[in-house]
Order: C-alpha cells, then structure tokens, then sequence
C-alpha cells in the first residue's frame, strides 16, 4: 500500500510542479492565509484516489474540512500543497503531505516536494527514508548547539506571546530557520539537517505524515505541553529525545 500512496503523492507534485511558475488564481481564506486553484486541485485529485485505496476511512483535507474536532480512529489528512504561501511566490518549498493513521496510530506518511524532488517516507515498524535512503534524527543533546525550525501563526494578536518564546530559544541555541512548510520542517528533522522543530499553531494534516515519519527516523513527538495529543491540540514539538526533553524544560520554566 505503501507504493501505491507514493505514486498518488508523485502524481499530486508533477501538478504542483505545473502550477509552480505560472500566475495563481489567489483567494484569502484569512488575513494571510492563502488558497489558489492548485490546492483544490490536488486536494481532489488525492481525496479521488485515496478514497479507493481506503474507503471506510474518515479524510480530512485541508481545504474541504472546516471542522477537526471529529477525527476517527482510522483517518488520512490530507495537506495538497503545504507551504501555499511559498507556493503563490514560486519558493520552493512547498509539500503534498498525506498522513494514513489505523486506530490512531500513524501508519503511514507521505511528504513529496516536488520542487526540490524530495520524497520522505515512512510506514510504521520499517523505518523513514528520503528518495530511498534510510534518515534519522540528529544525535545533537545540547540546546546552545541546536539549529531549530518554527513558524509563526496567521493570527497576529498571539505574535508577542510566540516572539517571546522565539527570542528566549534563539538566545540559547545556534541559530533558527523558518522555510514556511510545517511537513517539511518536521521531515527535515528527520532527516537530520535541523535538530528540532516546534509551532504553537499548526492543523493535523501539516504535521501527521511528518510526524509519522520523524517518529520512524527515531524522533520524539509531542505537542507544546509534552503530550501525544498534538494532531488535536494544534502544537507540535519534534527532536531527538535528549533535545526533546531539554527544549520542554527550558521553554517552560520561569
């Protein structure tokens, strides 16, 4: 099942990859936050063929689904182009993210960039891989030494409280990046070439396949509390388990 998903994600990139560089049909769906014909397209083209594959599972898209307090057991999330403010700017680092959870443990996860031609994978019990390659986390156990990945919310009257936990990370590590796609951050820390990732305000189809496969690639997860509830609470931490441990204490005291 594993192959089939990978080729609907490969199938959903080359029409992102279409869509890339050429003039977007932008609506807002908030102050800042976008939708172009593209995610609805793709959103269709993956709900129509994932359906087939699973039809007794909930779905929930992106841009179909208003509502996530409702998640079954046995669900796929959906995210057709995380990143669509990358997106609309042609930077490339935007993801189809499709995340397969049986009664609710992740079971498989799935983020293609199309652009860059990354496919992160990975199926519960047999490891995460990158275009093939088996990844893992870092092996990094100190703050002062970390590179780590946020965002920040289209909300903008929660921005002092998030800048100042920005700012207090920032001055105890080595430094920040911010690439605007949450699946990617949190496969990019699979992968290795950041050390930790965390967002206060994320929805469950950015971080479920992420999360599924920086768990695979020996990765730490949880929400911004430190509980397993992240695909309801809306937050999401993602490291080693060491850093995992130290960036809870450190955020959280005072």
């Amino acid at each position: 099942m594993l192959k089939k998903v990978m080729e609907i994600a490969e199938e959903a990139g080359q029409i992102i990859l279409e869509g890339f560089y050429k003039n977007k049909e932008v609506r807002y769906k908030g102050a800042s936050d976008l939708v172009t014909q593209y995610d609805v397209m793709v959103e269709d083209f993956v709900v129509d063929k994932i359906r087939k594959l699973y039809p007794s599972y909930q779905i929930m898209g992106e841009e179909s689904t208003t509502d996530t307090s409702n998640q079954a057991p046995n669900i796929i999330y959906i995210d057709p182009i995380d990143g669509t403010t990358n997106f609309v700017h042609s930077y490339p680092f935007v993801a189809v993210s499709i995340g397969i959870y049986t009664e609710s443990v992740g079971d498989i996860g799935i983020v293609y960039n199309p652009i860059l031609k990354e496919m992160f994978y990975a199926q519960k019990g047999s490891g995460a891989f990158c275009n093939g390659t088996a990844i893992s986390v870092s092996k990094e156990d100190d703050l002062s030494h970390s590179l780590f990945a946020t965002g920040f919310p289209y909300d903008k009257s929660t921005l002092p409280t998030v800048l100042k936990k920005f700012e207090k990370l920032l001055n105890k590590s080595q430094d920040a990046r911010r690439s605007g796609s949450s699946a990617l951050d949190t496969c990019y820390v699979a992968k290795g070439s950041l050390d930790l990732y965390y967002e206060g305000a994320v929805k469950p189809w950015d971080i479920s396949a992420g999360a599924i496969i920086a768990t695979e690639a020996g990765g730490l997860i949880s929400d911004i509390n430190g509980s397993d509830q992240h695909l309801k609470t809306n937050s999401i931490i993602v490291a080693n388990g060491t850093l995992h441990k130290k960036f809870l204490e450190y955020i959280n005291e005072g």
